[in-house]
């Protein structure tokens, strides 16, 4: 991904069709970016928040990984600002991924609910070892069951800093509540005005 120096204003930048970021490390200094929106979404969603990548400023190559992003309230498509972190060889990474469940319609549809206790672990891993998130396929889990984090298929190279017993998911049954019978509202508001009027007509 290209990076340029960024020397006009954030709103210049946005017009532009760009992202305005910065990029900082413990061997360089934080510097003021900016990034085409277009390859930075395209950048964002093959890595994500966890995996690193290769980055060219001027004539130089730096390893880094999206830290954070800053994006619109309204509209999430729209990315206001974008911190990258360079890494050197031999760095360890922390971060949280995200767990992504597959089957989770096919299994809900038998009248069950799966949820998630946590949507993420705390993971530590070295450079070019991150992933994006970890599949979890809960198509064949029952009413009654539970995963943790020892349960997880984790790829090689990470290591995991959750506790292992730490409950991931539970799957448990539909329950439907009956509402008690309650008079409208409507007919409660009709009579409270019938009864104002009858007051009014004895006061005259």
């Amino acid at each position: 991904m290209k990076l340029e120096k960024r020397t006009e204003s954030l709103k210049s930048v946005r017009e532009s069709n760009k992202v305005p970021g910065v990029i900082f490390g413990k061997t360089i200094e934080p510097e003021a970016i900016q990034i085409d929106e277009k390859e930075f979404k395209e950048a964002f969603k093959n890595f994500g928040l966890t995996q690193t990548f290769e980055v060219k400023l001027g004539r130089k190559k730096h390893n880094v990984y999206i830290k954070d992003v800053q994006r619109h309230h309204l509209n999430h498509n729209l990315f206001l600002n974008v911190k990258l972190l360079k890494v050197m060889e031999g760095d360890l990474i922390h971060s949280h991924l995200p767990i992504h469940l597959i089957g989770k319609e096919k299994i809900e549809k038998l009248g069950v609910i799966v949820q998630l206790v946590t949507d993420s672990i705390e993971v530590e891993y070295g450079i070019g070892s991150g992933v994006n998130h970890i599949d979890l396929d809960v198509s064949n889990l029952k009413i009654g069951d539970s995963v943790t984090v020892e349960e997880l298929t984790i790829p090689e190279g990470i290591t995991v800093l959750d506790e292992r017993e730490k409950t991931v998911l539970i799957v448990s049954e539909t329950k439907y509540v009956e509402e008690e019978d309650e008079e409208p509202e409507e007919v409660k508001d009709a009579m409270d005005v019938e009864v104002i009027t009858e007051k009014g007509k004895e006061k005259e």
